[in-house]
Protein backbone atom coordinates (compact mmCIF):
# COMPACT_ATOMS: atom_id res chain seq x y z
CA UNK A 1 0.00 0.00 0.00
CA UNK A 2 1.42 3.36 -0.89
CA UNK A 3 -0.13 5.40 1.95
CA UNK A 4 0.24 3.51 5.21
CA UNK A 5 0.40 6.23 7.85
CA UNK A 6 2.41 6.00 10.99
CA UNK A 7 0.30 4.98 13.97
CA UNK A 8 -1.47 7.96 15.56
CA UNK A 9 0.27 9.30 18.66
CA UNK A 10 -2.85 8.51 20.67
CA UNK A 11 -2.54 4.84 19.73
CA UNK A 12 1.13 4.79 20.70
CA UNK A 13 0.19 6.38 24.05
CA UNK A 14 -2.52 3.77 24.66
CA UNK A 15 -0.16 0.92 23.80
CA UNK A 16 2.42 2.08 26.35
CA UNK A 17 0.38 0.37 29.07
CA UNK A 18 1.19 -3.00 27.51
CA UNK A 19 4.40 -5.01 27.54
CA UNK A 20 6.77 -4.23 24.63
CA UNK A 21 6.12 -7.59 22.95
CA UNK A 22 2.35 -6.96 22.91
CA UNK A 23 2.97 -3.46 21.53
CA UNK A 24 5.04 -4.98 18.72
CA UNK A 25 2.30 -7.53 17.95
CA UNK A 26 -0.35 -4.79 17.85
CA UNK A 27 1.66 -2.57 15.50
CA UNK A 28 2.62 -5.47 13.21
CA UNK A 29 -1.02 -6.53 13.05
CA UNK A 30 -2.11 -2.97 12.25
CA UNK A 31 0.45 -2.86 9.43
CA UNK A 32 -0.80 -6.17 8.02
CA UNK A 33 -4.41 -4.97 8.08
CA UNK A 34 -3.61 -1.67 6.35
CA UNK A 35 -1.39 -3.40 3.77
CA UNK A 36 -4.20 -5.83 2.90
CA UNK A 37 -7.17 -3.47 3.02
CA UNK A 38 -5.74 -0.29 1.56
CA UNK A 39 -7.39 3.08 2.26
CA UNK A 40 -10.07 2.68 4.93
CA UNK A 41 -11.47 4.17 8.12
CA UNK A 42 -9.65 3.29 11.34
CA UNK A 43 -11.38 3.93 14.68
CA UNK A 44 -9.42 3.41 17.89
CA UNK A 45 -11.43 2.75 21.05
CA UNK A 46 -10.69 1.87 24.66
CA UNK A 47 -13.10 -0.74 25.94
CA UNK A 48 -13.67 -2.96 28.98
CA UNK A 49 -12.82 -0.33 31.57
CA UNK A 50 -9.85 0.79 29.51
CA UNK A 51 -8.17 -2.63 29.78
CA UNK A 52 -8.54 -3.44 26.08
CA UNK A 53 -7.90 -1.45 22.90
CA UNK A 54 -10.12 -2.15 19.92
CA UNK A 55 -9.25 -0.82 16.47
CA UNK A 56 -12.10 -1.03 13.97
CA UNK A 57 -11.44 -0.99 10.23
CA UNK A 58 -14.31 -0.10 7.89
CA UNK A 59 -14.83 0.82 4.27
CA UNK A 60 -16.81 3.96 5.20
CA UNK A 61 -17.32 6.14 8.25
CA UNK A 62 -20.12 3.73 9.28
CA UNK A 63 -17.74 1.70 11.39
CA UNK A 64 -20.18 -1.01 12.50
CA UNK A 65 -22.24 -1.52 9.35
CA UNK A 66 -19.25 -1.45 7.00
CA UNK A 67 -16.76 -3.17 9.33
CA UNK A 68 -14.01 -5.18 7.65
CA UNK A 69 -12.29 -6.39 10.80
CA UNK A 70 -11.18 -5.37 14.28
CA UNK A 71 -7.79 -5.56 15.91
CA UNK A 72 -8.28 -6.16 19.62
CA UNK A 73 -5.31 -5.72 21.96
CA UNK A 74 -5.47 -7.77 25.16
CA UNK A 75 -2.97 -7.97 28.01
CA UNK A 76 -0.95 -10.82 26.49
CA UNK A 77 -2.02 -11.15 22.82
CA UNK A 78 -3.82 -9.51 19.91
CA UNK A 79 -6.82 -10.86 17.98
CA UNK A 80 -7.94 -9.97 14.48
CA UNK A 81 -11.72 -10.30 14.64
CA UNK A 82 -13.88 -10.86 11.57
CA UNK A 83 -17.57 -9.95 12.09
CA UNK A 84 -18.63 -12.36 9.32
CA UNK A 85 -15.71 -14.73 9.76
CA UNK A 86 -18.01 -17.72 9.47
CA UNK A 87 -18.36 -16.86 5.75
CA UNK A 88 -14.62 -16.69 5.03
CA UNK A 89 -12.71 -19.48 3.31
CA UNK A 90 -9.89 -20.55 5.63
CA UNK A 91 -7.72 -23.23 3.98
CA UNK A 92 -4.89 -22.64 6.49
CA UNK A 93 -7.20 -23.23 9.48
CA UNK A 94 -6.34 -19.95 11.23
CA UNK A 95 -9.84 -18.90 12.28
CA UNK A 96 -10.96 -19.66 15.83
CA UNK A 97 -14.32 -19.24 17.52
CA UNK A 98 -17.67 -20.94 17.69
CA UNK A 99 -20.10 -18.03 17.66
CA UNK A 100 -22.89 -17.54 15.17
CA UNK A 101 -20.87 -15.22 12.90
CA UNK A 102 -17.68 -13.85 14.51
CA UNK A 103 -14.32 -15.56 14.08
CA UNK A 104 -10.83 -14.45 15.06
CA UNK A 105 -7.16 -15.12 14.43
CA UNK A 106 -4.93 -14.98 17.52
CA UNK A 107 -1.58 -13.18 17.20
CA UNK A 108 0.99 -14.10 19.86
CA UNK A 109 4.10 -12.69 18.17
CA UNK A 110 4.74 -9.91 15.67
CA UNK A 111 5.62 -12.55 13.06
CA UNK A 112 2.14 -14.05 13.34
CA UNK A 113 0.74 -11.11 11.35
CA UNK A 114 2.75 -12.30 8.34
CA UNK A 115 1.63 -15.96 8.59
CA UNK A 116 0.39 -17.54 5.38
CA UNK A 117 -3.36 -17.11 5.16
CA UNK A 118 -3.71 -13.93 7.25
CA UNK A 119 -3.54 -11.55 4.28
CA UNK A 120 -5.97 -13.74 2.33
CA UNK A 121 -8.52 -13.58 5.17
CA UNK A 122 -8.18 -9.79 5.34
CA UNK A 123 -8.58 -9.48 1.57
CA UNK A 124 -11.71 -11.66 1.62
CA UNK A 125 -13.17 -9.60 4.49
CA UNK A 126 -12.62 -6.37 2.51
CA UNK A 127 -14.55 -7.86 -0.44
CA UNK A 128 -17.45 -9.12 1.68
CA UNK A 129 -20.84 -8.53 0.02
CA UNK A 130 -22.87 -5.78 1.65
CA UNK A 131 -19.97 -3.55 2.66
CA UNK A 132 -20.62 0.09 1.84
CA UNK A 133 -18.49 1.87 -0.70
CA UNK A 134 -17.25 5.40 -0.01
CA UNK A 135 -18.83 8.11 -2.20
CA UNK A 136 -15.36 8.85 -3.58
CA UNK A 137 -12.62 6.23 -3.51
CA UNK A 138 -10.33 6.80 -0.54
CA UNK A 139 -6.74 7.77 -1.06
CA UNK A 140 -5.74 7.69 2.61
CA UNK A 141 -6.39 5.91 5.87
CA UNK A 142 -8.74 8.04 7.97
CA UNK A 143 -7.90 7.52 11.66
CA UNK A 144 -10.10 8.57 14.55
CA UNK A 145 -9.60 8.02 18.28
CA UNK A 146 -12.67 7.68 20.50
CA UNK A 147 -13.07 6.74 24.12
CA UNK A 148 -12.27 7.68 27.63
CA UNK A 149 -9.05 8.92 29.16
CA UNK A 150 -6.72 6.09 30.17
CA UNK A 151 -7.01 4.81 33.70
CA UNK A 152 -3.64 4.56 35.42
CA UNK A 153 -2.43 0.98 35.87
CA UNK A 154 -5.73 -0.39 34.56
CA UNK A 155 -4.12 -3.62 33.41
CA UNK A 156 -2.28 -4.11 36.70
CA UNK A 157 -5.25 -3.66 39.03
CA UNK A 158 -8.44 -4.99 37.47
CA UNK A 159 -11.56 -3.64 39.11
CA UNK A 160 -14.18 -5.88 40.63
CA UNK A 161 -17.18 -6.28 38.34
CA UNK A 162 -20.17 -4.08 39.09
CA UNK A 163 -23.02 -5.80 40.89
CA UNK A 164 -25.70 -7.39 38.70
CA UNK A 165 -23.50 -7.30 35.60
CA UNK A 166 -21.90 -10.42 34.09
CA UNK A 167 -18.14 -10.63 34.21
CA UNK A 168 -16.76 -10.29 30.66
CA UNK A 169 -13.41 -12.00 31.14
Amino acid sequence: MRDRPKPPNELIDLLRRYEPDVQAVALATRKAVLDATGPCHETILQVYRNNVISILYSTTEKRIKDNICLVVVYRDHVNVMFPRGVDLKDPKGLLEGSGKAMRHVKMLTARDAARPGVRELLTQAKKRPGLGKPPTPGQHVVSMVKGQKPVENARLKPRAPAKNLPRLF
